[in-house]
């Protein structure tokens, strides 16, 4: 008898990335981080690549990387952003992936996702067909192998998906429970009514489709699932196992499959710490002997189906009204907001809908003219996506035309095939799934369909934008800053839009500060400046010359002259116009440098941009980089008063509560010097902290935690690149002394990293250090003192 347990994880986050500059913006609302998938990767993707298992005394005696012992959904828009952003962590997903096939007899345990998680029952044959096949190749381009199972984003389900992801090669899909409708043997005529949530989860069933295809379907456990991400079982990792190996039949002979599916998110993100009662309860089961751990594909081909199912079409894990979460009213919310309503839901997909079938006849049309299988080359278009852009990709891709085509036409293939990855993305089902037309899922999709739009009207002459906007004037908003979706669309969809030449203004004034721009670093743009001007004289920053930029997905392409200047974050002024000659350059130029510089760009350029013209995004990086001068401006401020603080404090004067935050800064910044320098005297660390805390000076503990936990790193860093050296072991330590002092809040994650991956080296110099190696017994106990310090066992 087989009894086996397996966890899935579907890991996603929808593409936040702005459709015209390719990079995903500030999002205030994720603070302290940048944006929410650096929120979430810091809280969930990073710690389940290396989950911690506590031991009793609460020191670190295992790490986990639990990607390579669960079942996981590898969603294209979240792994996109991972291998961009944290290549890192996302090689160590790639290698988890494996590392399991080693585990479960050839079968990985990641499986793919439809492209960009639109709800398939409401998505149009055309649409879906492309969402497996993108889905596919991305998944097959990432693992370098062919997914065998697939993720129905919200596990929204009907026939005729089921029927396209079996003819890519598709073998499973996994669904709720209370989406079966009926079961039978295999082989037997009359069906069981298992709706409600009957059904028996413990096997895998047959779903015979109308082509004549068939595939298998899992349906979790329900209430487990609940529990792990509404209950409070993720607080013990022991109770976690327990609960799945209890749920096992008593007395069965027949094999049986536990198993549970929750947004892989839980594991860390919405629970904290979840992640290490997931490592603690794949540990325990691995080790109990009650079950064994297993992804679905290994058991599905270990135990096939016996029985088939009828599946409830147009129903979902997450709306209880089938599908109606993402098209109207249904009564589904996050529940953050009870008494808000969701009328605005019908409005906006009205007019995505609208805005869907107006395009997909016209761009049929259109591609058929240019190459020679429409939907052959729509669907290999994902291989441009993956490359994001690459020239290579581009010329490869044209093979598709029939001949040789024209710039223009070159142009006009690429811009049609944006236009309709932006139409796929506009459905993404994050849109409907919040309470607010206003938040960020639901302007994301309108970003998209905005961004289709525009192309529509560039390449094909159509204008859907007014009777969209018509629409989303009949969609009421629940924030109170807004009134309708047309205004949440003019506040917060219009002004994120970009054309070539606010891409050229953008570029030259991060070219002001040495900065990428995000346009570039996405790989939608290929930006050139020849910056001929540039100056930093008279509490100005100056920038002159000419960019190229091109649009790699689309080839359009300009040529601009460009100016940047900046004297504070509320004095920044951009600008570009067609290109003139050099002697008008230098004219321009004559004229930044007198008296009135930004008067000179406002008169001199056709497109002007001021500091209210900005992007969160361009003022993110701008006060980045600009930020460090308000310490510096404080210690300089602090400097000049010194004498005249010294003498009030000799005197017993009061000093103004000033005085008292310029001392504090000045006394923070040393403490910072130290923790930078490794804190070779600690007695000098303690000596100034204990005349702050005499003081009653207030130390930036967050800047300090920062430094501190930057330099424990480098440390590390330094031991493990120097392995016979035992004094950066020794800093290690010292640094941490020092932090106790406040305490400082630390971040020792990579530290503790390259500490575990140290054991071994650590294990071969204690052997030689009973060998009577001296050298090697020090370098030991500096290890040890060290892993000691980050809560690290070393044996």
């Amino acid at each position: 008898m087989d009894r086996a347990v397996c966890i899935h994880g579907h890991f996603y986050q929808p593409s936040r990335e702005n459709p015209w500059s390719g990079e995903v913006g500030v999002q205030r609302s994720a603070a302290p981080y940048h944006d929410w998938n650096e929120r979430v990767a810091a809280e969930c993707y990073t710690p389940n690549t290396a989950a911690r298992i506590l031991d009793a005394d609460g020191m670190i005696a295992e790490v986990v990387n639990t990607y390579s012992r669960i079942s996981f959904t590898a969603a294209p828009t979240l792994l996109a952003w991972l291998e961009r952003h944290r290549p890192v962590i996302y090689e160590s997903i790639v290698e988890a992936d494996r590392e399991s096939r080693e585990r479960y007899a050839g079968h990985g345990s990641a499986i793919a996702c439809c492209y960009n998680h639109l709800i398939m029952p409401l998505a149009t044959r055309w649409d879906k067909q492309t969402q497996v096949a993108w889905g596919v190749r991305d998944f097959a381009a990432r693992f370098d192998r062919a997914p065998e199972g697939m993720w129905l984003p919200e596990t929204a389900v009907d026939l005729e998906s089921l029927d396209l992801m079996a003819g890519a090669g598709i073998r499973f899909t996994v669904l709720a429970p209370h989406q079966a409708a009926g079961v039978r043997p295999i082989g037997v005529e009359d069906w069981t009514d298992v709706s409600g949530g009957r059904v028996d989860t413990t096997m895998p069933y047959l779903c015979r489709l109308p082509s004549g295809q068939s595939i298998a379907v899992f349906f979790y456990d329900g209430a487990i699932a609940r529990d792990v991400a509404f209950g409070d079982l993720l607080s013990d990792g022991r109770r976690f196992a327990g609960r799945l190996t209890g749920a096992f039949s008593r007395g069965s002979e027949r094999p049986e499959l536990v198993h549970i599916a929750t947004d892989g998110e839980t594991y860390g993100h919405h629970r904290a710490f979840g992640e290490m009662a997931l490592a603690y309860c794949l540990k325990t089961i691995e080790e109990g002997g009650d079950a064994r751990l297993t992804v679905y594909a290994e058991y599905l081909a270990a135990h096939p189906p016996t029985h088939e199912v009828a599946v409830c079409e147009r129903t979902s894990w997450s709306c209880t009204h089938g599908v109606g979460r993402w098209r109207g009213e249904c009564g589904c919310h996050s529940g953050t907001h009870p008494g808000w309503s969701q009328a605005w839901r019908g409005p906006l997909r009205e007019a995505i809908v609208m805005v869907r079938d107006a395009l997909a006849p016209r761009v049929a049309d259109e591609m058929a003219a240019h190459v020679r299988d429409p939907a052959e080359a729509r669907d290999d278009a994902v291989g441009l996506v993956l490359s994001r852009w690459s020239d290579e990709a581009t010329a490869a891709f044209l093979q598709h035309a029939p001949g040789n085509l024209s710039p223009d036409e070159r142009r006009r293939v690429l811009a049609l095939l944006e236009l309709e990855r932006q139409a796929m993305l506009m459905q993404t089902s994050c849109g409907w799934f919040f309470d607010d037309i206003a938040e960020p899922g639901s302007v994301q999709v309108m970003r998209h369909a905005k961004r289709a739009m525009d192309l529509a009207r560039q390449t094909i002459g159509l204008d859907l934008e007014p009777a969209f906007i018509g629409i989303l004037s009949r969609a009421p908003a629940n924030d109170p800053e807004y009134t309708t979706g047309a205004e949440v669309y003019e506040a917060l969809v219009r002004p994120a839009a970009a054309d070539l030449a606010r891409i050229g203004a953008g570029a030259a004034l991060y070219a002001l500060f040495d900065l990428e721009p995000p346009a570039v670093a996405s790989g939608m743009y290929a930006v050139h400046g020849d910056w001929r001007y540039r100056s930093d004289a008279g509490g100005w920053r100056r920038l002159l010359g000419t960019v190229r930029v091109r649009a790699r997905a689309t080839g359009d392409e300009a040529l601009l002259d460009a100016a940047a200047l900046f004297a504070g974050i509320d004095r920044v002024v951009s600008g570009v116009l067609e290109p003139g000659d050099d002697e008008g350059l230098r004219t321009v130029w004559v004229g930044m440098m007198g008296p009135d510089p930004a008067g000179a760009v406002t008169g001199a350029f056709t497109r002007v941009y001021t500091a209210s013209d900005l992007s969160d995004e361009e003022r993110w990086a701008i006060a980045r980089r600009t930020a460090p001068g308000i310490g510096q401006a404080v210690c300089a401020a602090y400097r000049d008063a010194a004498a005249l603080i010294g003498v009030l404090d000799d005197l017993g004067i009061p000093a103004p509560g000033a005085a008292a935050h310029l001392l504090a800064h000045a006394c923070t910044e040393r403490l910072l010097a130290m923790l930078g320098g490794g804190c070779t005297d600690p007695d000098r660390f303690f000596a100034l902290a204990e005349e702050m805390r005499a003081r009653d000076l207030a130390p930036d503990l967050a800047g300090l935690g920062e430094a501190a936990s930057r330099r424990i790193t480098l440390s590390f860093q330094a031991a493990a690149a120097r392995p016979g050296d035992p004094a950066p072991l020794e800093e290690i330590v010292r640094t941490v002394r020092c932090t106790k002092v406040f305490p400082l809040p630390l971040i020792l994650w990579e530290s503790q990293n390259l500490c575990i991956g140290m054991r071994g080296h650590y294990a071969e110099m204690q052997k030689r250090a009973g060998r009577g190696d001296g050298d090697a017994e020090r370098w030991a106990k500096a290890f040890g003192r060290a892993a000691a310090c980050l809560g690290v066992r070393v044996a």
